[in-house]
């Protein structure tokens, strides 16, 4: 049984983006920021509370006019560092899960929110010059829209 992925907060969910891309087969990455403890490059889902950011769940953009304009089912993550730090030989580090987005096609610049599994993730803001678009969960940064 799923539980339901936790709502981000307002204060939270805005602007996360260390870049985006605004099409064109660009890559495009979900990094849960949840910082498990795991074997660099392993296989991994979410952890508390972000197990619903796992492999098949279904992530859909939808524009400022209720349109779902670009969507992609989540293949497997993988652990990445969390951080720079030499852990020697720790079998085990603090780390990110991360996972490709091969599918998804982002129509261009703009604000979108991201749902997976259909419950609202977080609000993200594609720039038109940026080749890389990185959903972080939980979001950064918390400035808001106007």
């Amino acid at each position: 049984m799923r539980r339901p992925l936790p709502l981000v907060s307002a204060a939270l969910a805005l602007p996360l983006l260390a870049g985006c891309t605004a099409g064109g087969g660009a890559p495009a990455h979900v990094v849960v920021r949840d910082g498990v403890l795991r074997v660099d490059g392993a296989s991994c889902s979410g952890a508390r509370p972000y197990e619903a950011v796992h492999r098949g769940a279904d992530l859909a953009l939808v524009d400022e006019s209720g349109d779902v304009v670009a969507s992609d089912e989540l293949g497997s993550g993988e652990a990445v560092p969390a951080d720079d730090k030499d852990y020697g030989v720790a079998p085990r580090i603090p780390s990110f899960c991360v996972f490709d987005l091969s599918g998804l096609e982002v129509p261009g610049a703009g604000v979108y929110d991201v749902l997976l599994d259909g419950h609202e993730l977080t609000r993200i803001e594609v720039g038109a010059d940026a080749d890389d678009l990185r959903i972080s969960i939980p979001a950064l940064g918390t400035a808001e829209l106007d």
